[in-house]
């Protein structure tokens, strides 16, 4: 991270090898003490940054990092950007129709704070916002972008379907969880019926055992 007052040689805490060339530009000469610099996971690494520019000018110090899929900040207009980790899903496999169900994502690795998108069958879920096409779509869920959630009041079947997220802070690649399945199913009321009947039948025979068990005098002490 950086250090207090240390604008002009950020230090940076990187996973990968840093790639710093000399770059020359109308005014401005930019050098570095090390082009390829070796840093341990999770340990500090000094990135050295000396330019010099003509009076007058206007200064900001940027740090890219170089990568297969492209280039992306790492310090800009004086702060620190992360882009997001693969973000850890909780989606349940079952649920009952009719009773409340939050989905979560999140990710920590992120600067700044990654927002949060999910996805039925592929398609991505409208924010909840009761208007236009939100509304229009008889939305019954509540998605929370910054958070990461996503809130069934009262599930339906049409609910059941396979979802992930998606992780994005406008640094690098978004970032998504593994696609998991939930199934909602309706509450056999006929089962649990079927289950109470039986059950007060055993008791109603219990009952009508122990009594005609008194009446005989199998009870009673000698």
């Amino acid at each position: 991270m950086a250090s207090p007052g240390l604008d002009l040689s950020p230090m940076l805490s990187l996973v990968d090898r840093a790639n710093l060339s000399n770059h020359n530009v109308s005014g401005i000469s930019i050098e570095t003490d090390n082009k390829n610099v070796k840093a341990e996971e999770f340990k500090e690494a000094i990135l050295s940054c000396k330019h010099k520019f003509s009076k007058g000018m206007s200064l900001r110090i940027e740090w890219k990092k170089i990568q297969s899929q492209g280039v992306s900040f790492v310090y800009y207009n004086g702060e620190f950007t992360v882009a997001p980790t693969t973000p850890v899903c909780e989606v349940p496999s079952s649920a009952m129709t009719g009773t409340v169900v939050e989905l979560s994502c999140k990710e920590t690795e992120g600067s700044p704070p990654s927002e949060y998108q999910w996805y039925k069958n592929g398609v991505a879920l409208l924010e909840k916002t009761g208007t236009g096409s939100a509304r229009a779509a008889n939305i019954t869920y509540t998605m929370n972008k910054k958070s990461g959630t996503l809130l069934f009041n009262t599930v339906t079947k049409n609910d059941t379907g396979e979802y992930f997220c998606e992780a994005s802070n406008g640094v690098g690649l978004s970032q998504k969880c593994s696609v998991k399945r939930m199934q909602v199913d309706d509450l056999n009321v006929s089962g649990i019926i079927a289950a109470v009947v039986f059950v007060a039948l055993v008791m109603a025979l219990c009952g009508l055992g122990v009594f005609y068990a008194q009446k005989k005098g199998y009870f009673t002490s000698k």
